[in-house]
């Protein structure tokens, strides 16, 4: 016998906005002049190292400059891949031999505000020929420029982390993109991007090709390579927030969520589920048109992964619906990434990927009419089943 208990997190009336980008170059296009070999991050107008380690910087060539350059746009020493956007993109060892790093360092247009939310987002993409991938990006917020001038490698700052085992993984076709909210000091002006502290390595399988000259060794599988893109920081304003009430579900009393970085425990007894119930949840927020979940949203789903964890036999499916307004292949393609965005959190969460699915409808499965606005608020929503066989 299956049973079934469906999860509707209702996004009406949620409305965000982004305000100024505050980093000047986010795609590294302000250049002094176009390399040709490694370590030329020197070259960016906004960009450095604040370390000894070399990073790089790669840019699209004119077809006399191509025969020359090791830093080429797309083909060039470390693979082949093309900007994200623009021209030109950033590349890091995130680790190397010995202590042996690269970092990103730039600063902000304006200072953070102290208790102001922030969403940093990047793209990220491994190197084809890299032999190693890494399990987490590291960023940092300070409040002026550093530099180590007798390291390669920065120990004494406590970045935040971002995971890319999974978003990233070992992909070297595609950019992708990763984010991180952060909630400021005050007087933040400053950015670090690195690997800083890694707590997992895994070998690609990738190999340099051996008619290409390249920094990667060789012979020993030693190096983690990534490119990096499109690089912004905006603050996180919630302009509007229309809560959905819905009935206190007895499978979920007494269990807290306070945080992305709560573990919820479950009571050692669980109400057995009624095929059907419905249950609405207060908060599952996201920016107007983005895919991108604000913090506010935790809590809940920290809930439903623990009851997933709980339960190895529970699946989940997650469907996301939007309204009709706008293009409909952009509103199945928001719908989609929202669906995505919550599996791609239970994941971190520790639910295994193979028990989540996950997929978008756009406006082609209204509850309510989109002739009226509440009509629409009530049809932008994410939909969830939990489903358990029961032998």
């Amino acid at each position: 016998m299956r049973i079934s208990i469906l999860f509707i997190f209702l996004l009406a009336g949620i409305q965000f906005s982004l305000a100024q980008n505050l980093i000047a170059d986010s795609s590294f296009e302000y250049n002094k002049a176009i390399p040709l070999e490694y370590s030329a991050i020197d070259y960016s107008t906004s960009w450095n190292s604040p370390t000894r380690g070399t990073t790089d910087l790669f840019c699209k060539c004119d077809k006399k400059q191509e025969k020359l350059s090791r830093v080429n746009v797309p083909k060039n020493s470390m693979g082949v891949q093309e900007a994200n956007s623009g021209k030109c993109y950033a590349g890091v060892f995130a680790v190397s031999h010995g202590y042996y790093r690269e970092y990103l360092q730039t600063s902000l247009t304006s200072s953070l505000q102290k208790n102001k939310e922030y969403v940093l987002t990047m793209y990220v993409s491994l190197s084809d020929y890299s032999p190693l991938a890494i399990d987490k990006i590291g960023v940092c917020f300070l409040n002026n420029k550093v530099k180590f001038e007798h390291s390669e490698e920065i120990t004494e700052l406590r970045p935040t982390y971002i995971p890319i085992e999974d978003e990233v993984g070992m992909d070297v076709e595609e950019w992708h993109e990763i984010s991180v909210h952060y909630k400021a000091k005050g007087g933040e002006n400053t950015l670090i991007i690195g690997s800083f502290a890694i707590k997992r390595l895994w070998k690609t399988g990738n190999t340099v090709p051996p008619e290409i000259s390249s920094p990667i060794y060789k012979r020993i599988q030693r190096d983690a390579y990534y490119y990096f893109d499109d690089i912004s920081i905006h603050e996180f304003i919630p302009e509007k927030i229309d809560t959905a009430q819905g009935p206190e579900n007895p499978y979920f009393a007494n269990m807290k969520a306070d945080s992305v970085e709560t573990e919820v425990v479950l009571p050692d007894t669980i109400s057995p589920i009624s095929s059907g119930e419905v249950l609405v949840f207060n908060k599952l927020l996201f920016q107007t048109g983005e895919a991108l979940l604000s913090p506010v949203s935790y809590p809940e789903l920290n809930i439903v992964a623990a009851y997933l964890k709980a339960d190895k036999k529970m699946t989940i499916e997650i469907y996301g619906h939007t309204d009709n307004a706008g293009d409909e292949n952009k509103n199945k393609e928001l719908s989609y990434n929202r669906a995505k965005a919550v599996a791609d959190y239970l994941i971190k969460k520790g639910v295994k990927a193979p028990n989540i699915i996950y997929e978008g409808f756009g406006s082609s499965k209204p509850i309510e009419t989109n002739e009226t606005e509440a009509g629409r608020k009530s049809n932008r929503r994410v939909e969830f089943i939990l489903k358990k066989q029961n032998n």
